[in-house]
């Protein structure tokens, strides 16, 4: 899940989204089968070349125009990755009166929703083996019913009851050391057998977790059901973020979690902010395409290049799992981009995509008339279909209206 937030003029790039009329998609839900799947919250670094990137983006004036406005920017570390807010200034809101604020907003929210931390909400209901109905804070229950509708029309294919299966595969909490220490699982781990994740079958299904909004209440129908939210966290904390800058009459900013964007109104000099998808690959670097973000939008990607170990048989093992097989996901998709209206969304349906693959996951973006990019391994070439404002621009091969396939340059 990489996004690089570039500068158009960093990249030999033209033609870019920034000339193009602003674009906002709302998403339908309309009743479908059950489903839904979960990538790890322990993703480790996700943006390489997001700090070199945004250090381009600001400060820049037109000829001709007054100095563009001042910027407050932090960096620091949540959810066992970093954070960027870059904001315009205003009157009143010095830089550390702004850190405090983001921080106490990033602590809510994992005193909420992290797996990591034993006394949050969800680690205390993970613990606890009642059916009864469990009190928890708006925000979590919030987040808890979008990924219930979103696992509806998935049909089941993200899931955040996934959790068990997560920890089988090495990816989850028990791997911390101390609170909120988020590490990837080291090479070598042994793979879960085929009995153990048949038993663990039986813990996992959207089916088996009900939710309520007043008041706000989670409900679990098999005792030991467990939930990880962190397929959808990130996404929700940049969103709780961009508000709390809103509360300090803060109305142009850039926010970032682990890769996650959204941004709020234009940059210094009144260009949409640039987001780069960054290419899928491990060990390299670089800015597949870029994007412009229309104000209040979001860009989250899901990618299977940076959490990942070798088990003992050899086999790469992707964070990401597919709650109906219980095993890291194998096809040829490499990435997942979507623009959404809000973080949470584009998190989740990222991951959501993913899982699908590329024919079934592509066709649902359609439905849903989402901007999605995919970006495909084909051997050792990299090819990219999408939907929407993300459909590729040109390329060798013409696969439908819908999708347009395009090779890496």
């Amino acid at each position: 899940m990489t996004i690089s937030a570039v500068d158009r003029m960093t990249v030999s790039v033209t033609n870019l989204a920034a000339n193009d009329p602003p674009v906002v998609r709302r998403f339908r839900f309309a009743p479908a089968s059950p489903g839904v799947s979960h990538r790890s919250m322990s993703t480790g670094p996700k943006t390489p070349l997001l700090s070199l990137a945004l250090a381009c983006c600001f400060g820049i004036t037109q000829v001709g125009c007054r100095p563009a406005p001042s910027m407050l920017e932090l960096h620091g570390r949540t959810m066992g990755t970093t954070y960027t807010v870059k904001a315009v200034a205003v009157d009143g809101v010095s830089s550390s009166q702004l850190q405090q604020a983001v921080e106490k907003t990033l602590e809510s929210v994992n005193d909420q929703m992290s797996t990591y931390r034993p006394e949050s909400e969800i680690s205390r209901f993970n613990a606890s083996r009642s059916t009864d109905w469990f009190s928890v804070s708006p925000e979590t229950a919030s987040v808890v019913e979008f990924a219930q509708r979103l696992s509806a029309i998935s049909g089941g294919r993200f899931d955040i009851t996934v959790a068990p299966m997560v920890n089988a595969w090495h990816f989850g909490p028990q791997l911390s050391s101390k609170n909120d220490s988020e590490l990837p699982p080291d090479d070598g781990q042994s793979a879960p057998s085929p009995e153990q994740l048949e038993k663990l079958r039986k813990l996992v299904g959207y089916q088996r977790l009900d939710v309520r909004l007043d008041p706000p209440a989670l409900r679990k129908d098999v005792p030991e059901l467990s939930i990880d939210l962190s397929a959808i966290a990130k996404g929700h904390g940049v969103d709780r973020v961009l508000a709390t800058l809103e509360d300090l009459n803060i109305r142009q900013a850039f926010v970032e979690i682990g890769g996650e964007v959204r941004c709020a109104g234009t940059r210094p000099d009144g260009r949409p902010w640039q987001v780069g998808i960054e290419r899928p690959e491990e060990l390299a670097s670089g800015v597949w395409r870029i994007v412009a973000l229309n104000d209040g939008q979001a860009m989250a990607t899901s990618g299977d290049y940076r959490n990942s170990y070798v088990a003992t048989n050899g086999q790469r093992v992707s964070h990401t799992i597919d709650p109906f097989t219980g095993r890291p996901l194998e096809h040829s998709v490499a990435s997942v981009s979507v623009v959404a209206d809000n973080c949470m969304a584009a998190d989740a349906w990222a991951t959501a995509l993913n899982v699908l693959g590329p024919e079934q996951g592509l066709r649902l973006a359609s439905e849903q008339g989402l901007d999605v990019l995919m970006i495909l391994r084909d051997g050792p070439r990299l090819t990219a279909r999408g939907v929407g404002r993300l459909r590729p621009r040109s390329g060798p091969a013409q696969t439908g209206e819908e999708s347009v396939e395009e090779t890496a340059r």
